[in-house]
């Protein structure tokens, strides 16, 4: 309830901003693709503040601010926050493939989590043992079995991850029977949990990337794990995710 309540109304706000797009204040990090809006940095502070007055005891572990340093128990009650995934989306407009995720772990386990897309005003929402939902509805992923025939996500992150993405996944591109890519995590992985994709894979995501995604696509019925197959502990230090039906 408390993910819902927080991602309604960064829902609204983000929506507003995105209408006025055009006059927004944009920076960069590490290189020329990798964009930091003003709206990032409002929607975590906002969505920091409000963990902190409901769960002033629990960790937070967010992209911005300083905030993505690794918390001092790795194992306990931990909030992932991502402002918005998919800047690149947001700042350009191309289509409104981007989202806010706040995900909740204990013991290194996403236990519940939350995605909202603006764009489309869908809101997803998931815990452990109770399901995922799409506005209220049930969502279940899809029953394709051959990889020939499936639908995959093949995210070509930035420059910085492009040549070990063709290098590991060129087989899989060939293979495939559908190749898509939204450049945002948490869309890939929802369309998963929706049916409407089938298999989601990246070489170097955060945490906060795909924490709240992750439990939406598990409790939808699907498997998370590391590109070699392994559980994911969110705080193990490694970066690849594959996802699937």
């Amino acid at each position: 309830e408390f993910i819902k309540s927080v991602l309604d109304d960064m829902a609204i706000f983000v929506r507003s901003k995105y209408a006025m797009r055009d006059g927004m204040r944009v920076s960069t990090k590490r290189e020329a693709n990798d964009l930091l809006t003003e709206v990032d940095l409002a929607v975590q502070e906002e969505i920091v503040a409000r963990i902190r007055e409901a769960f002033p005891e629990d960790a937070i572990f967010a992209e911005e601010n300083g905030l993505h340093e690794l918390p001092a128990d790795r194992d306990g009650r931990t909030w992932l926050i991502d402002p918005i995934d998919g800047t690149q989306n947001f700042v350009r407009g191309l289509f409104p493939a981007f989202g806010i995720s706040l995900g909740f772990a204990v013991e290194g386990k996403p236990v519940a989590g939350g995605v909202a897309v603006p764009g489309k005003g869908e809101l997803f929402l998931a815990e452990k043992g109770g399901g995922a939902f799409r506005n209220g509805e049930r969502i279940v992923v899809s029953d394709v079995g051959a990889v020939g025939s499936a639908r995959a996500e093949i995210d070509f992150s930035g420059p910085w991850d492009r040549e070990e993405i063709l290098q590991r996944f060129s087989p899989l591109m060939i293979a495939i029977g559908q190749v898509r890519c939204h450049c945002a995590a948490v869309i890939g992985l929802c369309s998963i949990a929706t049916a409407d994709m089938d298999a989601y894979v990246h070489v170097a995501l955060n945490p906060y990337d795909y924490a709240a995604a992750m439990i939406i696509v598990e409790e939808a019925g699907g498997l998370v794990t590391r590109l070699d197959g392994s559980p994911i502990h969110v705080f193990d230090g490694g970066r690849g995710v594959l996802a699937s039906n």
